[in-house]
């Protein structure tokens, strides 16, 4: 069947980006050599491609690009890495001019499990008893959760290194509910666990003897200080927990704080207009306003640029 007058260049354009899709969600290499995605959207005019918006998702540093107008527009894990990078806080040593697009809802916590048997009942007792864990951790130091890790030891006074020098030992994981873990949860070769992703594996670790250590203290307020978001785990999910948890929830969209409003109109329209299509990590539908406003599913608390913030007022996500 012929495709739709007009429709031809956009049903080649959907198969490429359908193909980048697809080898992005192919993890049969464990190295996932196609693992982020670069995108170019321009026009063709004399044979030569005239580029008009970049697009990029991968990690964090992508602030850096965007700041650099070396990307238009990219999409990060978790809010508050854009959050950091507005306020020049954390791995940020100054400001960027950064504006958000959107969120993607993803309601998410990292926490700190650790095992009861081991008598520990804060994140300063593992330095203050000098315990030999053994700890599940994510084996990338670019993970947003190994810096996060760093920050809250510091805080309170250790490091991944004193644990190893201890006699720690450590599993790294590519994912947070990878089979090595579980299997470690449930047979106690692991002592902790530091992640995020916790809607997989942590009630599994409550199963298996294990609490989650709350922030607080000097860690807490490094944490506030850099305007990372905390919040308590709901108790239906996680029975017996208290206090506050790294925030992880909201993968959010932004662009430079000077990219042409009429750009990120669009940009906001497209996205509205695809939600139907997106794989959001959402229990729900994702509305208009989920994508636009201060949650704790989005964690959003970066200006909106104007272009976008026009279009959700437009149509009646914003006041």
């Amino acid at each position: 069947m012929q495709p739709p007058r007009g429709g031809a260049s956009v049903a080649r354009a959907d198969a490429m980006a359908q193909i980048a899709l697809g080898l992005s969600q192919d993890r049969s290499d464990p190295s996932r050599p196609y693992r982020d995605v670069r995108i170019s959207i321009g026009a063709v005019n004399d044979s030569n491609f005239q580029p008009a918006l970049s697009f990029g998702t991968g990690s964090p540093d992508l602030a850096f690009a965007v700041a650099r107008h070396d990307l238009d527009v990219a999409a990060i894990n978790p809010s508050a890495f854009l959050s950091m990078a507005y306020r020049g806080t954390g791995p940020f040593g100054e400001a960027l001019p950064l504006r958000a697009i959107a969120v993607m809802p993803s309601w998410d916590r990292m926490a700190f499990a650790v095992a009861q048997r081991t008598g520990i009942e804060s994140i300063a007792d593992i330095g203050a008893r000098k315990y030999p864990l053994k700890i599940s951790l994510r084996g990338s130091l670019a993970h947003a959760t190994r810096f996060l890790i760093d920050q809250v030891f510091e805080a309170v006074g250790f490091s991944l290194r004193d644990v190893e020098s201890w006699g720690g030992k450590f599993q790294y994981v590519d994912t947070p509910s990878a089979q090595e873990r579980l299997a470690g949860m449930h047979d106690g070769s692991l002592d902790a666990v530091f992640d995020e992703g916790i809607k997989g594996w942590g009630p599994i670790a409550l199963q298996n003897g294990m609490r989650l250590l709350p922030i607080e203290g000097q860690a807490l307020e490094r944490l506030n200080k850099m305007g990372w978001p905390l919040g308590p785990l709901p108790v239906d999910r996680f029975p017996g927990t208290d206090g506050l948890h790294p925030s992880f929830s909201g993968w959010p969209i932004f662009a430079h704080a000077d990219l042409q409003d009429d750009a990120a109109y669009a940009i906001a329209r497209a996205l509205d207009g695809a939600r139907s299509r997106i794989g959001f990590d959402s229990e729900h539908p994702v509305s208009l306003e989920d994508i636009c406003r201060n949650n704790d599913t989005t964690a959003l608390d970066v200006p909106l640029h104007p272009g976008a913030e026009r279009y959700y007022t437009e149509h009646g996500a914003l006041p």
